[in-house]
């Protein structure tokens, strides 16, 4: 029987595990951003793929070996990746255009996708209360999108993301019991590499068509061999994908989402902090009540997720 002290132990190590990996993870995104008028999205991402993927294959050879690589459905994998680089596609891409903080609320639409998807992909069957959550989440995008002539049409980029991302978890979560986490993981970087080499291959006749700034360009725009520095920060990326992902399934395996699904919700704050610090970016009033809508609702459907236990919502 394990004792209260080490239980409450165990779960604060897991929230700081859990912080650790959110603050760690925030820090990919003003790289991204900042490299965004120099290289295309492609690039970046092959680049946090190859210099991630050494990480994760250590993790599977210490998990029993590369032959667990052929063993754990790679087709369904493969399925699963190819959901998960269209996320990270979109979300890096919304970078180039939209303020960190604006970016980040927005993505966090991803639990109320997959309250809205939990039934098609994973035949789960949410109760009215989390319906309601989805509506005022995004009920909160509205707002943060508050259409008008101005708006931008790269807003709907992060939702995009949220979609597809909350469509690759459902994925996981209705397949990927007893694959090795780090199995799940190789996969994925695996066809963020090959992915994102494939798809500039199929996007050159069109490199330098759209404008030079703005996500067009971040999407359109050639390969460039990257100076010194750009170099190691694109490089960064991999080791931040593969120390953060890392904590952050430590913290999920140590305690429930229920318990602390909800601190994921301060990459929001990390968003506000490097905006501002690099970028010189405050949220508007619009994007503040939005986000706070939406990180309300998404923290909503977590927690009741985790809780029902099954049981419908009454």
């Amino acid at each position: 029987m394990i004792a209260v002290p080490a239980r409450i132990g165990g779960e604060r190590l897991a929230m700081a595990s859990l912080l650790g990996g959110v603050a760690l993870f925030s820090i990919q995104d003003p790289i991204i951003k900042a490299m965004s008028g120099a290289y295309p999205v492609t690039e970046t991402i092959a680049f946090r793929g190859a210099f991630a993927l050494p990480i994760f294959t250590y993790l599977v050879m210490r998990a029993g070996g590369l032959g667990l690589l052929r063993r754990h459905r790679p087709r369904v994998l493969l399925g699963r990746g190819l959901l998960m680089l269209a996320a990270y596609t979109s979300f890096y891409l919304a970078l180039a255009e939209l303020p960190l903080a604006t970016t980040v609320a927005l993505w966090f639409t991803a639990p109320l996708f997959m309250v809205a998807l939990s039934g098609p992909i994973a035949g789960e069957h949410p109760g009215w209360r989390r319906w309601v959550a989805v509506l005022v989440g995004f009920g909160g995008v509205l707002v943060i999108a508050h259409p008008s002539n101005d708006t931008s049409w790269a807003v709907a980029l992060p939702v995009l993301a949220g979609a597809f991302y909350a469509s690759g978890q459902l994925v996981a979560r209705r397949v990927g019991g007893g694959i090795p986490a780090p199995v799940i993981s190789w996969q994925q970087n695996a066809v963020y590499l090959v992915g994102a080499l494939a798809a500039s291959a199929l996007l050159a006749p069109l490199a330098g068509a759209g404008d030079d700034a703005g996500s067009l360009g971040f999407l359109l725009r050639p390969w460039a061999l990257p100076s010194g520095e750009d170099f190691l920060l694109l490089a960064l990326c991999g080791p931040i994908a593969g120390i953060g992902s890392t904590l952050i399934v430590y913290a999920y395996r140590s305690a429930g989402p229920g318990r602390i699904g909800v601190l994921e919700y301060s990459a929001m704050l990390w968003a506000v902090l490097w905006g501002f610090a690099v970028f010189g970016d405050l949220p508007t009033r619009w994007t503040l009540v939005g986000a706070l809508l939406i990180a309300a609702s998404g923290a909503y459907a977590v927690v009741r997720s985790a809780d029902r236990s099954g049981a419908p919502d009454a």
